[in-house]
């Protein structure tokens, strides 16, 4: 069956379009071979007669992995697609921990040479870091784990001297492929290089062939008579929408949106997105974008990146429809634009912590090779208001997300550049957690189930550091960890509960006595390491139906009994759910299902909290809720009632992080860089702005209190005014996602009456 994939898509390409270069397929003895490539393998020694090989046959290893049918998913009981679908160059590779070189003899002349660099094997805990030299030429290749390719390209002058290609690991290589041809003959070679990136980046055109893509969202006519002759001669225009109204490729301007000044305030140490976007009327090449100073903002602390568009599926576990979205805030130095399609550019902006109050000027430039002048430029206009404002945090609430964290690869990483990588990514993501406002992730306190003595054991390697870490980084407590519920149900019952408890039966209660048990393990290590408080988290999202409920019921009886908090995520709302009310000490539910008024009062009467973790607006369905997003994490999340927003996820990865339609679900949130350094999405600063609103609202409402006990009762009954007027304009929703939200400027116009207010109610008191 594998040779049979193989041949489909290889009888996509022209026969032998490669017959005139000098290519490598690098792998194992009995792995697929692309037509026209020769094998090369551990063992290839460079020899004349051969032709080509290495240095030396030492310190590498091959690997294959085909991915060209549908896996079995246990858990959800039914096929899916594999993570990547491979071809005869992707599903087998050479990895070397040691210095090689590849040598291919040549006649004298010129040539192109193409290095594919990347494994579909299962390689989770390494973090490739090399360097390939084609003589002078030297390119970095940086990346984590499996199912990512990168490909170099070189050019190359010999004398009939043969060819080294060179490996040099900081950490360990890989090599797919070596392509070489005569520079002045690769027109077929290029045609069928290009086919292959499209499947190794995309899909096989026999699975691609099955998907539908959907319209882009209309657009009003391009506003032709408000162009002008540099307009034309320059070959874009410069306009500025809302950054909470998405930009897609079709996007066309108003008339009053071209050639804006960018304006924007904040308080000092505040963070603030500052957009722009272009449209093309020719294509662009060469195109950067650079800032200055903005007033006490130093030009180099400007974060500058381009909104990448992705094909995205509507749900993440939807196969065969797809959109095209901008997602992805990628950073870059230069790009080409094609002709007619708007482009979005982000800018984060950071207020120094002791800036003073004012309004200050700046600029940002935005330039592209020109035909004519060579290089052309648009300057925009920058304005910031900064505020005399402290913004004040408010201690009852907490902002959380599910976390998957680099400290478990660094645990399994064995080698030293991996380790120290994996341990820097989750310090980088750590910091830019704390800088969006969230201060709580989820974790793991998993150990085996008790073994034929009654006894637990656990490497609490990861956990300790985690902790360490979040200590590090002012992270809060209480943290909701994951317990080993699964395993023990397992141990007694031989096979899985499924998918949300799909599968359950109700195990004995030996079962239920070894999960208290396993608790009270978990919480002594706890409470003798000195570790904050755990709320414990033995299964997610169990269903409604009769049997889960019943299990629940008394798996959550059974981990209280231990002397815990309980924690699950399920819907109160639910009236099947009420039989686990007296073993629940947090519910965590997707949507506000709760109104303000009963949230509190059940809080309040029973002792119990609850959380929402709002999956509507964290990529999980759809990557362009912003506005639904700001809305959820600032002003409604104030008129909820609830205490903590803990998100589905802070990344979510399955098969290459940057494919979102390999793989048996879509990739979404974060993505991060080579060197390991998040790379936001649009979604993730979105939830910044709304937390930085609620701030806003905490402090006015603390400044009233603070008046009101100094006797200035007339100017807190003013300020509280603005708030109710706020407070009232908000149309209460249990999910804010797309309806009945305020328009996209309409948001920093309620920040703004909050803001004057604080400044108001500060002279006053």
């Amino acid at each position: 069956m594998r040779r049979i994939a193989v041949a489909l898509i290889l009888m996509l390409m022209p026969a032998s379009v490669f017959a005139a270069a000098y290519l490598y397929d690098m792998g194992s003895g009995d792995s697929a071979i692309m037509d026209d490539f020769t094998r090369v393998t551990d063992t290839s020694a460079f020899t004349p007669d051969a032709g080509f090989g290495w240095d030396a046959a030492a310190g590498m290893k091959p690997y294959v992995q085909v991915y060209d049918k549908p896996i079995f998913n246990e858990s959800r009981g039914s096929d899916q697609p594999p993570p990547i679908y491979t071809n005869a160059l992707t599903e087998d590779c050479v990895i070397g921990s040691e210095a090689r070189s590849f040598s291919i003899a040549l006649p004298a002349g010129e040539y192109s040479v193409y290095v594919l660099c990347g494994t579909s094997h299962n390689q989770r805990y390494q973090y490739f870091d090399f360097d390939v030299a084609v003589g002078d030429q030297v390119r970095t290749v940086r990346f984590e784990g499996p199912y990512q390719f990168r490909n170099l390209r070189f050019t190359a002058k010999t004398d009939g001297t043969p060819l080294e290609i060179g490996f040099g690991p900081a950490s360990k290589w890989v090599a797919n492929a070596i392509m070489v041809w005569d520079a002045a003959d690769g027109g077929a070679t290029e045609a069928n290089i290009a086919e292959l990136e499209a499947q190794m980046y995309g899909l096989p055109p026999e699975e691609m062939e099955k998907w539908k893509l959907s319209p882009l969202p209309d657009t009003p006519p391009f506003p032709e008579d408000a162009l002008s002759r540099h307009d034309l001669f320059r070959g874009f225009v410069i306009y500025h929408k809302p950054y909470l109204e998405c930009i897609y490729p079709n996007t066309n301007p108003y008339a009053h949106e071209l050639n804006p000044t960018l304006r924007i305030f904040a308080t000092p140490g505040e963070y603030e997105p500052l957009t722009f976007a272009v449209r093309t009327l020719s294509p662009l090449t060469n195109v950067r974008v650079s800032a200055g100073d903005i007033g006490p903002i130093k030009a180099g602390t400007i974060d500058v990146r381009h909104v990448r568009y992705m094909k995205v599926r509507p749900n993440y576990s939807m196969f065969h429809s797809y959109h095209i979205a901008p997602d992805i805030l990628e950073p870059f130095d230069a790009m080409d634009l094609p002709a007619d399609e708007s482009h979005r550019f982000w800018l984060t902006v950071q207020v120094p912590p002791d800036a003073e109050p004012g309004v200050y000027d700046g600029s940002i430039t935005f330039s592209t090779d020109h035909r004519q002048q060579g290089r052309i430029e648009a300057v925009i206009p920058v304005k910031l208001r900064v505020l005399g404002i402290t913004l004040k945090e408010d201690p009852s609430k907490l902002y959380g997300i599910y976390y998957r964290d680099p400290i478990d690869s660094w645990v399994n990483a064995t080698d030293e550049p991996s380790k120290q990588y994996f341990l820097r990514k989750a310090e980088m993501e750590r910091a830019d957690l704390v800088a969006h406002g969230t201060r709580n992730i989820v974790m793991s306190a998993w150990c085996r189930p008790a073994d034929e003595n009654g006894q637990f054991t656990a490497d609490w390697t990861g956990l300790e550091k985690k902790l360490e870490l979040n200590e590090k980084y002012g992270f809060s407590p209480p943290y909701v960890v994951s317990i080993n519920a699964g395993g023990v149900y397992q141990k007694y019952m031989k096979e899985s509960p499924g998918s949300h408890l799909s599968r359950v039966k109700m195990p004995p209660q030996e079962y239920f006595d070894e999960m208290t048990a396993m608790t009270r393990f978990v919480e002594s290590e706890r409470v003798n390491r000195g570790w904050p408080e755990f709320l414990y988290y033995p299964i997610d999202e169990p269903s409604t139906q009769e049997t889960s409920v019943k299990y629940m019921t008394e798996l959550m009886k059974a981990v209280r009994a231990a002397g815990v908090k309980t924690y699950v995520t399920a819907d109160i709302a639910h009236d099947a759910f009420g039989p686990m009310m007296p073993y629940v000490d947090v519910w965590c539910m997707q949507p506000f299902s709760w109104d303000r008024e009963r949230v509190i009062r059940e809080s309040a009467e029973r002792g119990i909290e609850f959380w929402c973790y709002p999956n509507h607006i964290s990529g999980e369905n759809d990557h362009t809720p912003v506005a639904g997003a700001r809305m959820t994490y600032g002003f409604g999340f104030w008129r909820s009632g609830y205490r903590t927003l803990i998100p589905w996820i802070y990344s979510a990865d399955v098969g290459d992080p940057f494919n979102y339609l390999d793989g048996s679900s879509m990739d979404f949130m974060n993505r991060h860089d080579e060197d390991g350094s998040p790379m936001p999405v649009a979604l993730w600063e979105c939830f910044r702005e709304g937390y930085d609103d609620y701030r806003y609202v905490y402090t006015l409402q603390t400044l009233i209190e603070q008046a009101r006990a100094a006797g200035r009762n007339a100017a807190a009954d003013k300020a509280q005014q603005e708030l109710d007027y706020v407070w009232n304009a908000i149309d209460v929703q249990l999910k804010y996602k797309y309806d009945g939200l305020w328009a996209p400027e309409e948001f920093d116009v309620y920040r703004w009456l909050i803001a004057r207010a604080i400044l108001e109610l500060q002279e006053a008191v």
